[in-house]
This record gives structure tokens, C-alpha cells and sequence, in this order.
């Protein structure tokens, strides 16, 4: 929220009566902004990740870091993506590593109606099927699943380089589905050093990929990912 017509000379009385509702101010310029968050699994019902939780650790982690341009985090619960992951530097998106068990299945069928990747399907053997190449980590199957024969693994989507503005400029996926937090700020904190290393004064990250080319960056994170 902004707060308009505050004096400079009350900013300190300002700061002091936020902090004791537990709230502080934002920051401008050429650094880690505010990171933002949807409601996530604690209050969604299609969320796949505690958005707030991740949100609080990547702030305590990287907020107001001094950067040569302005750094963008952005976490939402599911791939709904109501936050928009790809609008972002760095955009974390929930997910579901998903594993069925044929032994519980009932073939109702619920799951592939389900699925709107047109990822499963039902055999004239009356077995489940299903496309790797074409599911989404949605989890939709997991959550429609009558019988629990369909259990997932919460994991992490992260895009890079998302520019929303000015210009637009969609994040990329450079590395697989994440599945821990350990990894995830791994690859954060190797996404921020290069942006601090390499790009130029006054400088989006996205220029920076273009300008350098997207390889080095790729297997950087690559890197952090495999730990």
C-alpha cells in the first residue's frame, strides 16, 4: 500500500508506527524490490506451495540487495499463475510432482477429465495412461482423485528474465521442476551473483541475457541446480 502527503521530516515517526504493526516500507532503485506472493496452499484450494512462507525467506534472503537495476521476485501457488510468475526477474511458480498407484485406481475416469493438458487417458485395458511430455505439474489429478490413487510431491517452476512494462518479454524455463527449497535458493542466489556480476548500470536483467547471450547464464544455474 502507499501512504500519500507524508512530510520528509516525520519519515522516522512514519517508519516507527508501521514497525509497530509489524510492517515495513518497501524500497526503490536499483535493487531487490518487495516480493510478492499469492495466497498459495494455505488458503487456495488449487495452490501447491505456501507462497507466504517462501515469499518471507526470499525477502529476509535478498530484499533491498543493491543491484545495477531494479531485481524482481514473484511466487504463486499454482499453475492458475494468478501472480503472473513470468512478469518477473525471477518468477517461482508451485507445482506437483505427481506418482500413481494402479493398485487403488477404480477407473473413474475423474482424473482424466481433470487433466486440461489432455495428459491422461484411459487404455482399451482399461489402464491409466500417461503422456509425461504433455503434464503440467497442475496437480488437478491429485486433487480430483476419489480414491488417493493419484499423490503428489509440491515442487517449484521457476522462470527467468520476465520484463512486463515497457517492454514484454515472457520468463523462460531454463531447468527442470524443483524439488526442494535448498535447491530453489541455491538457484536464486546463483541468478542474483550473475545479474551482479555481468550486467551494466541501469540494466534489466532480460538486456543482460540478450547482451551476453543465454548459454553461460544456463549453466550457471544448471550448475546450482545439480548442487
Amino acid at each position: 500500500m502507499e501512504i500519500p502527503y507524508i512530510k520528509l521530516e516525520d519519515i522516522d515517526k512514519v517508519k516507527d508506527a508501521l514497525a509497530e504493526g509489524g510492517v515495513s516500507p518497501g524500497v526503490c532503485g536499483p535493487r531487490v524490490r518487495t516480493v510478492t506472493a499469492c495466497q498459495g496452499s494455505a488458503i487456495c484450494p488449487s495452490g501447491c506451495i505456501d507462497t507466504s512462507a517462501l515469499a518471507r525467506e526470499l525477502s529476509e534472503r535478498y530484499f533491498g540487495r543493491e543491484l545495477p537495476h531494479k531485481f524482481k521476485f514473484g511466487v504463486t501457488g499454482c499453475v492458475n499463475n494468478c501472480l503472473k510468475a513470468e512478469e518477473n526477474d525471477f518468477g517461482v511458480k508451485g507445482g506437483l510432482i505427481v506418482s500413481f498407484n494402479p493398485e487403488k485406481c477404480t477407473r473413474c475416469r475423474v482424473c482424466t477429465k481433470a487433466c486440461r493438458q489432455g495428459a491422461l487417458s484411459l487404455s482399451e485395458e482399461e489402464k491409466i495412461t500417461k503422456q509425461d511430455s504433455l503434464c503440467n505439474n497442475c496437480g488437478r489429478c491429485v486433487k480430483s482423485c476419489p480414491a488417493e490413487a493419484w499423490t503428489g510431491e509440491p515442487g517449484y517452476i521457476v522462470s527467468f528474465g520476465g520484463l512486463f512494462g515497457n517492454r514484454i518479454f515472457r520468463g523462460e524455463n531454463l531447468i527442470p521442476i524443483i524439488r526442494d527449497k535448498e535447491t530453489l535458493l541455491r538457484v536464486a542466489d546463483a541468478t542474483i551473483n550473475y545479474f551482479a556480476a555481468n550486467a551494466k548500470p541501469g540494466e534489466r536483467f532480460r538486456s543482460t541475457l540478450e547482451r551476453l547471450g543465454i548459454d553461460d547464464f544456463k549453466k550457471r544455474v544448471t550448475e546450482a541446480y545439480n548442487g
